[in-house]
């Protein structure tokens, strides 16, 4: 019966309406890209809708031949995959997309496919895998001859490496990124690339060239409306400035971040601004809007079941509430923060958390609770090679092991604090110094890198900055005229004067608190150091006699030092310093000095050249030793501040009225930052080669006031040889004037 004409018949008519029944309801590529369209639009705000379209597509066997709309499909599922933490999903959707560009013979699918595999790796924290998928697509990218491939793996590249703290090898990567993205024209990927490159410049302490290059990226998310790049961007320049210790231009920034965060509706990302904005408040001293934005940060974290978010919010929470001496609550918090790090065996977390938990037992002055929580913290800090906790939990042994007059553990502790605190600064110096060779080495190798278009913007935002500044000062300048005018001259501008005198008065009062703060701790270092050292030999735990007294001897010289250094400062501002005023020929003066300065910088292992442009006839009348001691001390700074092997230069030239002296070294030299506050007094541009040379923190601020006291100028900029520049101006006074 089956086998009959007419069954066959039938048959053919039921697939040809099967046939044109599909033919029907098959979706064009138009429409797919409507539709796809459509779920990029909704990725934020509606995920979920967003996931079924994006796999109907790609499940979709009639587009099969689109590999733009099956690629961008894909990439979509894997990257929101990532966005939400389900990694091993991303992973999957990359390995689809890998397989349909080897299926259709697109190697840039390919590549594209490895970029993701690498990327969702890291997040799992397999840096080696990663980096293998990086390289690979690194090569492939290479064989096809795609610049802009060949740009996204090197960008990747630096990233993975970064994660492993190969920070020069990160910064090589990265610098090949932005150059060959810096030719073309895809603004979204060199932004990206610029971002990235921002992050390694300031973990090796480059800060300015970090700030100008994520500056730079910045202003290109701004241009594509791209709000997640800009919020990343302000995110990484808020972590800059937090590194250089400005607290309130870190805050500041952070704020901005999580409002962008917060319109484009991640919730780790919310989580994290949130509470980047919470510890900067907290080092402001501004505890309300800490406790506000710490609190907002356990709520997105707890939306997104960010866990390892949640240790750092309930951390903050605790060092709140400790700082308003709430010690039962700071207790509560890292009870809770703990039991989170303990069950996911955090490691980095339970030493931070240590940190905090040992803070909490001085508040209570247990101070055997907080030596056994720190000594705990302390050897897993040991094993994760973590220097900075190693060094706040050596500063915290030290305090309790005092407190409980344990001599000799204070001692030791304070030792292996001090050592790490001065290896840390060579080591982040060597670091910063190998970058630059890097980078220098790049650029005349390569000649790849060119940061016009930086400069450039950066000088817009300048003199925007300063047409800004101009506009309020015109405003200001009206109210008051329109406030002149009011009220009447003669009686604002007595008020005027009384409130400018009040508030001179005021900051002269600060200033002095201020110096005589950093006065009591400067003297204050050296005398524990010395008690230390004292007690050590008096319950006979020294293990070298003769170092402890070799150490009592400095630590009493820099005492005497900074004594002396602070009663000379202390002249110069009551204008009590005397000069002993003389005449003398600068020719013969300068001979002299030569010879001696010679002497001096060679021996500290230096190359010294000089130059002297004075005429024979030229007469000054100086406090002959106070000058010399100015460039001595200027000469002196050079040799501490400067790598070996390296080249000091001395400059003397005279006019009809004054006489200039300059004196420049090589690398490392200081940032912009360092250069307008070298002058002030207890500043210290490196901070672990003081402690290793001596010196009291006020050797240039007494050269700028022993300048200044003879009528003259110094200033310091950057060096062309690479280093530091100090010039010195100082008029031709006679012997009539005197």
């Amino acid at each position: 019966m089956k086998n009959t004409p007419l069954f066959y018949k039938s048959l053919a008519l039921a697939c040809a309406f099967s046939c044109l029944t599909l033919s029907a309801y098959a979706i064009t590529p138009e429409q797919a890209l409507e539709k796809l369209n459509e779920a990029q639009s909704l990725r934020n705000s509606n995920p979920n809708q967003a996931t079924e379209i994006f796999e109907q597509l790609t499940n979709d066997s009639t587009l099969v031949n689109e590999p733009n709309i099956m690629q961008e499909a894909l990439e979509s599922l894997a990257f929101m995959n990532v966005s939400s933490g389900d990694y091993d999903q991303a992973l999957s959707y990359a390995e689809q997309l890998l397989e349909y560009g080897q299926k259709q013979s697109n190697q840039a699918i390919a590549v594209r496919a490895m970029l993701i595999q690498g990327y969702a790796q890291g997040r799992k924290s397999n840096f080696l895998t990663a980096e293998q998928h990086y390289r690979d697509a690194l090569a492939i990218a290479k064989q096809i001859k795609d610049s802009v491939l060949i740009a996204q793996s090197y960008e990747r590249l630096a990233a993975i490496l970064r994660w492993q703290d190969k920070y020069i090898a990160a910064l090589n990567e990265a610098q090949k990124s932005v150059n060959i993205l810096h030719e073309f024209d895809d603004e979204k990927s060199y932004a990206s690339a610029l971002l990235n490159l921002g992050i390694i410049e300031a973990i090796i302490g480059d800060h300015n060239a970090a700030l100008a290059s994520l500056t730079q990226s910045f202003s290109l998310h701004q241009k594509l409306d791209d709000k997640k790049g800009i919020a990343d961007s302000l995110y990484e320049i808020g972590e800059v400035y937090r590194r250089m210790g400005d607290s309130a231009q870190s805050l500041k920034h952070f704020k901005m971040s999580h409002v962008l965060d917060l319109e484009i509706g991640s919730k780790v990302d919310i989580g994290n601004s949130a509470m980047k904005v919470g510890y900067a408040a907290l080092k402001q001293g501004e505890l309300a809007t800490a406790t506000d934005y710490a609190e907002k940060s356990i709520s997105y974290y707890q939306q997104s079941s960010s866990n390892t978010g949640l240790c750092r919010s309930y951390d903050l929470m605790a060092l709140i509430a400790l700082k308003q001496n709430n010690i039962s609550e700071a207790q509560a918090y890292i009870n809770r923060a703990l039991a989170i790090a303990t069950d996911y065996n955090f490691r980095s977390h339970l030493v931070s958390l240590g940190i905090t938990q040992t803070r909490i037992y001085q508040a209570l002055d247990d101070h055997a609770e907080a030596i056994k929580t720190a000594e705990q913290a302390l050897k897993q800090a040991d094993e994760l090679q973590d220097v900075e906790d190693q060094i706040s939990l050596n500063k915290l042994l030290t305090d309790s092991y005092l407190a409980l007059q344990l001599y000799k553990q204070a001692f030791e502790s304070q030792n292996r604090y001090q050592t790490l605190e001065d290896n840390t600064g060579k080591n982040q110096h060597d670091l910063t110094v190998a970058a630059m060779q890097s980078q220098v080495a790049f650029m005349r190798n390569q000649q790849e890198i060119n940061q016009l278009s930086a400069e450039k913007q950066i000088q817009a935002a300048q003199l925007s900055e300063s047409e800004w500044q101009f506009k309020a000062w015109l405003l200001g300048l009206s109210c008051v005229i329109l406030l002149i005018s009011g009220f009447g001259y003669r009686s604002f501008k007595k008020r005027k004067l009384a409130s400018e005198r009040a508030q001179l008065l005021q900051e002269v009062v600060d200033k002095k608190n201020r110096l005589l703060a950093d006065v009591s701790h400067e003297i204050r270092t050296p005398l524990t150091a010395l008690q230390l050292q004292v007690e050590a030999l008096q319950y006979n735990i020294a293990k070298d006699v003769d170092a402890s007294y070799d150490a009592i001897n400095r630590k009493l010289t820099d005492i005497n030092v900074l004594i002396r250094d602070i009663h000379q400062l202390a002249q110069a501002d009551s204008d009590s310093l005397y000069l002993n005023l003389k005449p003398y020929l600068l020719a013969d003066v300068l001979s002299v000095w030569q010879q001696d300065f010679t002497a001096f910088v060679e021996n500290k292992g230096f190359e010294f050249t000089s130059n002297i442009c004075v005429a024979a006839d030229i007469k000054v009348t100086w406090d002959i030793d106070k000058i010399k001691q100015v460039l001595t001390n200027l000469l002196s700074n050079s040799t501490f501040y400067t790598d070996k092997p390296g080249k000091i230069k001395f400059i003397a030239m005279a006019s009809e009225q004054s006489i200039t002296f300059s004196i420049e070294d090589t690398p490392p030299g200081v940032t912009n930052n360092q250069l307008v506050e070298i002058f002030e007094r207890l500043y210290r541009v490196d901070k672990s080669r003081s402690r290793q040379t001596g010196g009291s923190g006020l050797g240039l601020a007494i050269c700028k006031s022993l300048i200044e006291t003879h009528k003259g100028t110094i200033k310091a900029e950057h060096s062309e040889l690479g280093g530091v520049k100090i010039f010195i101006c100082l008029p031709l006074i006679s012997e009539q004037q005197v």
